[in-house]
């Protein structure tokens, strides 16, 4: 019993020393997507907002590492119709493990699963803002493709695609088929790099 607590504390020892906590933070230029949308995608167009998190970067291998992201986010769509604007800006708790490949000069390449948990929906149309959290799903499944490069200093820069899989429609049966597709562009800083052997 001895040994194998001895094992499981110098294995989160070597883990912690092998990880990477850090912090991120850019823009969110957002769409929406989907046949039903699509349909008045003239009138369509992005929004940008902020997004921030943080992040915890474990390396399973020389090259490969597991990244669970946790994030917030703002995004949304935009339509405009004969000079009429209606807006919808949503906010995300966005979680994430992406799975990264590194390269030894900081290029990194990710992928991996998201889900996202709505925290608030606003509707603006002629200039009155109403809440309408009620009409969307509670959460939203997406796909998430990133690329990026580290400095040694600690200092990275990353550009990420966010595909929609689920749709915001809350409706039970035939909801419509409108999902989220978000581009994220920003910077990141590790706070504690891994240490190189």
């Amino acid at each position: 019993m001895k040994k194998a607590l001895l094992f499981i504390i110098l294995s989160l020892a070597v883990t912690a020393t092998q990880a990477q906590f850090g912090v991120k933070g850019g823009i969110a230029i957002s769409t929406w997507g989907g046949s039903d949308v699509d349909d008045v995608s003239s009138s369509k167009s992005s929004i940008i907002g902020p997004y921030f998190g943080a992040y915890y970067n474990l390396k399973i291998s020389h090259m490969f590492s597991v990244q669970p992201e946790l994030v917030y986010s703002s995004q949304g769509v935009k339509f405009e119709e004969s000079g009429v604007e209606l807006k919808y800006t949503l906010g995300y708790l966005n979680f994430t493990p992406l799975f990264r490949w590194n390269s030894q000069s900081g290029f990194f390449l990710g992928t991996g699963p998201q889900v996202g948990f709505l925290l608030s929906a606003k509707e603006k149309f002629d200039g009155t803002e109403t809440d309408v959290k009620d009409n969307f799903r509670s959460t939203d499944f997406s796909w998430a493709f990133a690329a990026g490069y580290d400095l040694k200093s600690g200092l990275g820069f990353y550009g990420r695609f966010n595909l929609g899989l689920s749709s915001l429609d809350d409706a039970t049966s035939d909801p419509s088929k409108v999902y989220n597709r978000v581009f994220n562009i920003g910077i990141r800083y590790t706070i504690m790099p891994s240490k190189k052997g």
